[in-house]
């Protein structure tokens, strides 16, 4: 009987993919790799720009040992799911993934943008209040969900220029993207889900500059890229409290890179690591 065959040695070096396109504006690898190098892990994160025909195979890769996981942005969130083998609860019930992981050979899809999403609100209450949500993609399906139940919010509306994809989202109302100012007068919350003002076009807003803001309100724009967007310097202009993206981006890394190594994610070293890469490129 012939010996049996030794382990595989773990390769000296694992990754952890961004996949999206594009992915060259993402923060995602600076953040990441800023946490890796501290803890001292023999692991690198790298974003991929990978195009529709392309997504089935680079995630199947995910070996959970060559390459540990991946995260998935713009615009494949909802696209993965069905190359994945399971959701978890919360992937299952927002209907889009951002995170992938091997779990005793299978796929699994999770998604971290919910608790990176209500970090920044842990202080506010929304109970009972209205939440305007201005796009229906995957980052709204996120934010939808997160409102509802971990919010509780009272009414939670989708302003998205296709109605049929807000109405596809659990709980919510639709409204017309023409509706969009109106629906803003009245709501407490206000998420910017859509790309409008991410860079390069960093002077687009999904609201008019002239909309009136109140000081009870709180505009909050997914998009990091740049920090202050004009959502957020309107908002702030009429007396409102604007969050910006890079608080949930850290977030839901946060809670991503913990799936995939196990360890806790140094929150400061990275908040470091992110600043001083923005302090640099502002003054470039």
């Amino acid at each position: 009987m012939p010996p049996p065959s030794p382990s595989p040695s773990p390769p000296k070096e694992s990754t952890c993919l961004l996949l999206g396109n594009p992915v060259d504006h993402s923060l995602s690898p600076l953040i990441h790799n800023a946490a890796l190098k501290h803890l001292d892990l023999a692991i690198h994160y790298e974003a991929r720009k990978v195009s529709r025909p392309e997504l089935e195979a680079v995630v199947n890769s995910i070996d959970g040992h060559h390459i540990l996981g991946g995260n998935v942005t713009l615009p494949y969130k909802q696209d993965v799911i069905g190359m994945v083998d399971s959701m978890t609860t919360t992937a299952h019930a927002v209907g889009a993934v951002n995170t992938i992981y091997r779990v005793r050979g299978r796929l699994v899809g999770d998604n971290t943008d919910v608790t990176g999403f209500v970090g920044p609100l842990q202080d506010l209450d929304f109970k009972g209040k209205t939440v305007l949500i201005l796009g229906a993609g995957g980052g709204a399906r996120a934010v939808a969900y997160a409102a509802l139940q971990r919010l509780d919010a009272k009414l939670v509306l989708v302003a998205a220029r296709n109605l049929e994809t807000a109405r596809a989202i659990n709980g919510v109302e639709a409204c017309s993207w023409d509706d969009r100012a109106q629906a803003a007068a009245e709501a407490s919350l206000i998420v910017n889900a859509t790309p409008l003002g991410m860079h390069p076009n960093s002077w687009d807003s999904p609201l008019p500059h002239d909309l009136e803001w109140r000081s009870d309100q709180v505009a909050y724009d997914l998009v990091y890229n740049p920090t202050d967007t004009n959502f957020l310097i309107d908002a702030r202009a009429g007396g409102a409290v604007g969050i910006g993206g890079l608080a949930m981006l850290i977030g839901q890394a946060a809670a991503s890179f913990q799936l995939w190594t196990g360890y806790v994610m140094p929150v400061e070293v990275v908040k470091k690591a992110v600043a001083s890469h923005l302090s640099v490129r502002r003054q470039s």
